[in-house]
């Protein structure tokens, strides 16, 4: 009886292990040599459960014709973080010391970076003023947001042309929440 309680007991654990969220690394390990053989970069998103101008953003990016221009210009990849504890289990390990070594650690969510494939290293972030945390652009919704989301897409998404790039900025002004 106590082996097959042991056994009960390790596949649980075993079974709980694998129902990890995969960590940050392993993420961008994936996403970047996904975008490596299609020539393109990876768009970083770090989200949270609770955020809704995140679930906005996702819903632009997976649901309209302009955010699948976006996606098919860019690897994306979702980290999430900053959970409350009830899913703080979702929460890709590593991925809290990347949002803050790329400088967002209070700049709220959604906080996007895109990364250049080949090097791994930021091309531009969501901060439309460099450093400053209170600048970020998250979801897209204002005037300047927009713009400067058409300037991450120009500078770090060279996969999507200028017509289409117009497209997601004339789709994000006519949809701007308010």
């Amino acid at each position: 009886m106590g082996m097959k309680l042991f056994s009960s007991i390790a596949l649980v654990l075993v079974a709980g292990l694998s129902m990890a969220a995969p960590t940050a690394k392993e993420l961008l390990a994936k996403a970047s040599a996904d975008a490596r053989k299609s020539g393109k970069n990876v768009l970083v998103i770090f989200h949270a459960s609770w955020c809704g101008w995140c679930h906005k953003l996702d819903d632009f990016l997976e649901k309209t014709d302009e955010g699948k221009m976006v996606t098919n210009g860019l690897e994306v990849v979702h980290f999430t973080v900053l959970e409350d504890p009830k899913h703080k289990a979702d929460e890709n390990q590593g991925a809290i010391e990347l949002m803050n070594k790329w400088g967002s650690e209070k700049a709220g969510l959604p906080f996007m970076v895109i990364i250049d494939a080949k090097t791994g290293k930021p091309v531009i972030n969501s901060f439309a003023k460099e450093g400053d945390t209170s600048s970020n652009t998250g979801y897209p919704a204002q005037p300047a947001e927009v713009a400067h989301f058409m300037k991450m897409l120009e500078v770090g998404a060279k996969k999507i042309n200028k017509t289409n790039r117009e497209k997601i900025g004339a789709w994000l002004k006519a949809n701007a929440p308010g």
